[in-house]
């Protein structure tokens, strides 16, 4: 019972569970922050082409931009619109852009402006549907995280157990809801708020532009420094909605518990501001507890977190038989999350997981797959792995196709990297059948953390995979024929909408495949160009002088693309027949 007089003790317990509930917040924040460049690169890509189309000189007057769409601009706009509308009613977008979509394809005439404009809004219109998702799942991770982790903490801490109800999910969607600061808006509300910005900012600067006269560079660098600024305010947005439910439930375990007041706990250190080290050590009443004004978070990016406080021990003993035989049971101070679940908590309830050393709690993880496993213990015995690469590797390989994980599983052992700290390219050596990268490098890689490693394991399967000598992608012609008919099929399209040369159409795919997320096709379509149509990524001219290069090459891109749902959808963009004529040649050496 001494733990409870203790408060060192319910600080640090506290902190912890609030730090690692804070930690995986991060995560959400990093996989929006992907989701926003990868949709800034499309922006970008879209203004640049309808530049590309349209203006002479890279430059558009406003009287070219109003000008309304031709017969067969108007249809080509329309089948766009098409596909939008299609993507909205299968992934539930917001009711009112479908409206204004079907509206915009049901008009006689629109101009280029409104037709580049919707096209940037429905960017737009994706990206925070997503974050809307992206919040709502951290918080509903926040609040059961700390509901349960603030019961389990407390009634370890004190030595006795009592029953409790588990959290249903009427309760969930109530707390997730109810407003909590003093403008009375929910996160939906601030989602939709930062996505009315965003489209209006960018609208704004992209007409200012074409009144200006400026070239599309300039206008892409200001929608850019747009995009930028929005990612920071929905990085700032997600971490502080989801410690505000960790406070709601704080508040909530707290009540259900029979805690009477609590102390603030600030974290200190050289960021700590003035707010919050002002607020630390201070104690309020359950009635007065108050998120923004006596509980955390006091401002965005808040850090501090609650704890009880107990001026003495005077009411233990009734106040603590809450189980329903009207006794109490002893808790041990090494028992875990799970068993203490198990043992206390009355029904299912959704969020229910064991914790880590420390007591933290982590997230919910299913069971890893045999494939997971089997590249867990493959990637975690390369010298010089650190864990925050390994732990980078992992997490892009869960989100892998089966085809891909099962080919690496087959044909990928411990030890396929003969060295990690590699101070030139990457690549891999049939003579030596090994890999050489840098490690460190890749972690940080501008077109994804992990490329390199995936890129460089697709040469390596391609090569080991093959039956016979030689290499699984030569084996037929069939995937190099695929490939030249997809980027045939493509160019001739592009000549046929905008009526131009093939030698203007190899620009128009070079401003389209500017970015890093167009790594893998700006290099293949420098391939099949003699790099006329390359964008800013991709080998040398000579390169593809080699008999073969074009196919190993865009097989280890496919591979890679196979652990990446964006790319993989570039992929399926540019080249459709040939990946599918690369997952023949992946599920034929499985």
């Amino acid at each position: 019972m001494a733990r409870k007089n203790n408060p060192a003790y319910w600080s640090q317990r506290m902190k912890l569970m609030e730090d690692a509930l804070k930690d995986r917040s991060f995560s959400y924040v990093e996989n929006m922050e992907r989701q926003f460049m990868a949709a800034q690169a499309e922006v970008e890509r879209q203004i640049a082409v309808w530049y590309q189309r349209f203006a002479a000189n890279n430059q558009i007057s406003l009287a070219d931009a109003k000008r309304l769409l031709t017969a067969g601009e108007l249809a080509e706009f329309r089948w766009t619109v098409g596909e939008y509308i299609a993507y909205g009613q299968q992934n539930a977008i917001d009711g009112a852009w479908m409206r204004q979509l079907e509206n915009a394809s049901a008009r006689v005439h629109i101009s280029r402006l409104e037709a580049i404009k919707l096209q940037i809004q429905q960017q737009a219109e994706v990206l925070y549907s997503n974050q809307l998702d992206l919040v709502d799942a951290a918080a509903r991770e926040m609040y059961l995280g700390s509901y349960y982790g603030t019961a389990f903490e407390l009634q370890r801490g004190l030595g006795v157990g009592w029953t409790m109800q588990a959290i249903n999910e009427a309760t969930i969607a109530k707390v997730l809801s109810r407003p909590w600061t003093a403008d009375n808006l929910t996160f939906r509300d601030r989602c939709w708020t930062n996505k009315q910005a965003l489209v209006n900012s960018v609208n704004t600067q992209l007409t200012q532009m074409i009144i200006r006269g400026e070239a599309p560079d300039k206008a892409i660098a200001a929608i850019s420094h747009q995009f930028k600024v929005s990612r920071g305010k929905a990085g700032r947005l997600v971490m502080t909605e989801a410690a505000a439910f960790s406070s709601a439930a704080q508040k909530d375990s707290f009540t259900e518990l029979g805690v009477e007041r609590f102390k603030v706990v600030a974290t200190f250190d050289k960021d700590t501001c003035d707010i919050c080290g002002a607020m630390d050590g201070q104690v309020f009443k359950m009635s007065e507890y108050q998120v923004g004004l006596t509980a955390p978070p006091f401002h965005p990016w808040c850090r501090c977190c609650t704890c009880p406080y107990y001026a003495d021990m005077a009411g233990l003993g009734e106040r603590w038989t809450r189980n329903p035989d009207g006794t109490t049971t002893k808790v041990p101070a090494d028992m875990g999350f799970d068993e203490w679940r198990q043992k206390f908590v009355q029904g299912a309830g959704p969020g229910l997981t064991p914790p880590q050393a420390g007591g933290t709690i982590p997230a919910p993880a299913p069971a890893p797959t045999p494939e997971q496993q089997h590249f867990s213990t493959a990637v975690r015995g390369m010298p010089g792995m650190t864990q925050d690469y390994g732990d980078a590797l992992e997490a892009r390989f869960a989100t892998g196709t089966q085809t891909g994980q099962s080919a690496f599983a087959k044909h990928v052992p411990a030890g396929s990297v003969s060295d990690g700290a590699y101070a030139k390219t990457a690549f891999f050596s049939s003579q030596t059948q090994k890999v050489k990268m840098n490690f460190a490098d890749d972690l940080t890689n501008v077109r994804g953390a992990g490329t390199t490693f995936f890129h460089e394991h697709g040469h390596y399967i391609d090569f080991m995979a093959c039956a016979g000598s030689g290499w699984t992608s030569l084996q037929t012609p069939a995937f190099g024929d695929a490939l030249r008919a997809d980027f045939n099929a493509y160019i001739k399209g592009i000549m046929k909408q905008q009526k131009i040369t093939k030698t203007a159409a190899y620009s128009v795919i070079a401003q389209e495949v500017q970015g890093d997320l167009y790594n893998a096709i700006s290099d293949l379509m420098g391939g099949l160009s003699r790099n006329k149509a390359r964008g800013n990524w991709g080998h040398a001219t000579k390169y593809w002088t080699y008999t073969g290069m074009l196919e190993k090459e865009a097989f280890a891109h496919m591979f890679e693309a196979q652990f990446s749902p964006d790319k993989y959808a570039l992929m399926q963009k540019y080249f459709p027949s040939a990946l599918t004529e690369f997952e023949n040649l992946l599920n034929g050496v499985i």
